[in-house]
């Protein structure tokens, strides 16, 4: 069976790789820059060339295949146009479905984000929650994507749609490496008590996740949360990674600051905190009350996160010791 992942040569997309490729599949991913996925090249995983903003590089790539998962996708990198970056999440997903569709492929998963539930301030939110669009860029172009892949679905491609939500772990960007070099640079801090919870999702478990819904029949039409299934407060999680540095506190600002310096009539009080403070959105997600519930996916899927927290934490550190982000003397 071979496969094709996309966003190979990204966090999440690579440990699928290395995980597929593992356990038999023939893999084929695709990246912009193939020379950033040596690493898997040497594994022989199969890299080819190809860009989600060039419609026929997605058709080509995808001959021979039995399945996708679309793991490639903006998540928000500063100074990328805002068409550029809806092309990317939304059109280039269209793209990729009609290639599928025209190839006969056999199941297609596409990676979306809890992002698609917007402001949804419920304590459990799970999969019949409603996804209306937000006005800003990144949830609303994982709504728009997701609506493709439903439509995709009801024209007769085997479809399902998983949604992580903070996937940490080795090599991670957002979750591990940028909160440490945050924590370094004097720029990561504290929304006041922090409190608001962090859905966790360690890399292996959430790679076992899309597993199970890429070989479950029950999957096939379906969405599905795959996380921990369990939450910390930013707090607790942001001070793990200050602890493997060493430090025993951050920077803490007060909520009400940092609620207003989100806004754009705060500009002011972006100046008065010396920092670039989370925008609207992230600050939103700072404030979450929510759990993300994963009963579907351990129902249909039989889906069971084996590594906690701590756990995850633990292999966490080890890899980021071992990559040289942690030094000698810094100690958890």
């Amino acid at each position: 069976m071979r496969i094709l992942i996309t966003g190979v040569t990204g966090f999440i997309g690579g440990h699928l790789a290395e995980r597929l490729n593992g356990a038999g599949w023939a893999v084929r991913g695709l990246a912009r820059a193939p020379e950033h996925a040596a690493a898997l090249a040497a594994q022989d995983i199969e890299i080819v060339q190809g860009s989600l903003l060039d419609r026929g590089s997605l058709a080509s790539c995808m001959y021979a295949c039995d399945a996708v998962i679309h793991a490639g996708a903006w998540t928000g990198t500063p100074g990328v146009p805002e068409d550029e970056a809806w092309t990317t999440n939304v059109a280039a997903t269209g793209w990729l479905l009609e290639a599928a569709r025209q190839a006969r492929i056999s199941r297609f998963v596409y990676l979306s984000s809890v992002a698609a539930y917007g402001v949804n301030r419920a304590p459990v939110i799970d999969e019949t929650a409603r996804t209306p669009l937000v006005g800003q860029l990144y949830p609303d172009s994982k709504i728009a994507a997701e609506t493709l892949v439903r439509g995709a679905g009801e024209q007769g491609l085997a479809t399902t749609i998983v949604r992580p939500a903070s996937t940490y772990g080795p090599r991670g960007g957002a979750w591990t490496i940028g909160p440490i070099e945050q924590i370094k640079a004097g720029s990561l801090v504290l929304l006041g008590k922090d409190e608001g919870l962090v859905n966790t999702g360690y890399i292996e478990n959430f790679v076992n996740g899309v597993l199970l819904a890429l070989s479950s029949p029950a999957a096939v039409g379906e969405t599905f949360n795959i996380c921990d299934g369990v939450t910390t407060t930013y707090r607790d999680f942001y001070m793990r990674y200050a602890a493997m540095l060493g430090k025993a506190s951050l920077p803490t600002v007060p909520a009400f600051l940092a609620r207003g310096a989100a806004t754009s009539p705060g500009r002011w009080l972006r100046r008065l905190m010396g920092k670039q403070p989370p925008g609207p959105w992230s600050v939103h997600f700072r404030f979450n009350p929510s759990r993300f519930s994963i009963d579907k996916a351990s129902r249909l899927l039989g889906y069971t996160p084996s590594i906690s927290l701590d756990e995850g934490m633990r292999r966490t550190e080890a890899w980021l010791r071992d990559a040289g982000y942690l030094a000698a003397g810094e100690s958890g």
